[in-house]
């Protein structure tokens, strides 16, 4: 008898357990990121999905660098889910166990991980330091701290203390004495600091900051400035984590600055790119020096535009534009200089080039020149060149050979021994291909 009482309690116990695992949910399939994916940009977050599986109440989501994950980063009723303040230049592992009132799904975890790797971080800013602030007289200016890295360490403002990790810099020379505002205003939850200080990038003296608002407010800072005076202003997001980096506006209101550069514009027209930008008011002004660059970072010397005004001053609306044969694709910006010396930054314009199909000469500059020429030179591979100048009867007055990379180059030629007059220059390839003729003139 007792054994058949067991055989029952066996048999009830049994018929509950499979009761219960049918109420169990079962795994999911995970959709995106897809398995081994790589490419993947972390800002502001990835967002994860996968099936819907039937009788799921909620959705646990484990991620790690390792295998098995084992973090719990969050749980979810839909099938999707925003992973914030991942790493860049990263594999991550994951996988989402379903749960209902019965309980969890049974080995997900080893069933359906799959993985995923980030995209490297990108580039930091041009104006990521001190020594790269960009000018305020062009404000309203729309900054952004991805890829920004640490200056120097968080100030207490405002009573809160928070990271710098990701600060960007501005200057400004105020023209005249009087009271200048400068005001921020973070885009979406981007919970900006502003600072300014006096001094020199490598000796800076701060004199005030504003941290009173949330992410999206603004902050201002009035200041009685000197005329003549250079001040710097620097923005950081008072979180360190990537999903509070971001984006806001910073302009200046009250005292003239002495260049109020309006816009900076670029673009491709046949096989020129023409640049383009207009100043409101200019004081004190030498001219501008146009900068080039292949990556966005580091920027080399083009050529120097000098001031329209009249002894570099004037309040009406000056127009400038410059044609450059440069056939890549090519970062610009703008160094504005005062007659005594001091700079700013403009804006970085990027112009997609044509693809480079043969040697080309982009522009040759000084012109005339006196010591040494500078040479641009686009190339469709790394090559090996003869640079030869004759003069105008076709007699080879000087030969230079060197080594090119794909894409622009900028080589400098020393003409000094060169009698004064007209000259021709060409360049040819390894395989024999040439470019088209270009003159220059030596003083």
């Amino acid at each position: 008898m007792k054994k058949i009482y067991l055989l029952i309690v066996v048999i009830l116990f049994l018929n509950l357990f499979e009761k219960v695992q049918a109420q169990v949910p079962g795994c999911t399939t995970n959709i995106a990121p897809a398995n081994a994916s790589s490419g993947i940009d972390p800002y502001p977050y990835i967002t994860f999905k996968w099936n819907d599986v039937l009788g799921a109440t909620s959705y646990d989501i484990y991620v790690s660098t390792k295998i098995p994950p084992k973090l719990l980063v969050g749980t979810t009723t839909s099938d999707t889910f925003n992973f914030i303040n991942a790493a860049y230049n990263t594999t991550y592992y994951w996988y989402v166990v379903p749960k209902n009132a019965s309980g969890d799904a049974i080995g997900c975890g080893s069933t359906n991980t799959t993985s995923f790797t980030t995209i490297p971080p990108p580039p930091p800013p041009p104006n990521d330091n001190c020594s790269g602030a960009l000018d305020l007289s062009a404000a309203p200016l729309t900054g952004n701290t991805l890829g920004a890295t640490q200056s120097q360490p968080a100030d207490m403002c405002s009573g809160y203390t928070g990271s710098a990790n990701d600060d960007v810099w501005y200057q400004f020379t105020p023209s005249a004495n009087g009271v200048i505002t400068i005001s921020m205003t973070g885009n979406g939850t981007f919970d900006g600091v502003l600072e300014l200080f006096s001094g020199t990038c490598g000796s800076l003296t701060a004199l005030n900051c504003s941290d009173i608002s949330q992410g999206g407010g603004t902050e201002q800072i009035p200041w009685n400035v000197t005329s003549g005076t250079t001040y710097f202003v620097r923005v950081y997001n008072f979180y360190s984590d990537l999903s509070n980096e971001g984006t806001f506006t910073i302009s200046t209101s009250g005292v003239a600055l002495p260049v109020t550069l309006m816009n900076f514009n670029g673009v491709r027209q046949g096989d020129k790119n023409i640049l383009s930008w207009s100043t409101a008011s200019e004081q004190n002004n030498q001219g501008f020096e146009i900068q080039y660059s292949s990556d966005g970072n580091n920027f080399d010397k083009l050529t120097f535009i000098n001031s329209q005004a009249i002894n570099g001053n004037s309040s009406s609306l000056l127009k400038y534009q410059f044609a450059d044969l440069r056939s890549g694709n090519t970062y610009y910006r703008l160094k504005q200089i005062d007659k005594d010396g001091k700079s700013s930054y403009s804006n970085i314009v990027y112009i997609k080039g044509d693809n480079i199909n043969a040697i080309t000469i982009g522009n040759i500059y000084p012109n005339p020149a006196k010591n040494s020429i500078n040479v641009t030179i686009a190339s469709p591979s790394n090559n090996k060149i003869e640079i030869e100048i004759s003069d105008l009867a076709g007699k080879i007055v000087l030969r230079k050979a060197t080594k090119i990379v794909k894409g622009d180059n900028n080589l400098s030629v020393n003409v000094t021994n060169l009698s004064s007059g007209s000259y021709i220059l060409k360049a040819t390839g390894s395989s024999g291909s040439q470019t088209s003729i270009t003159k220059f003139v030596k003083e």
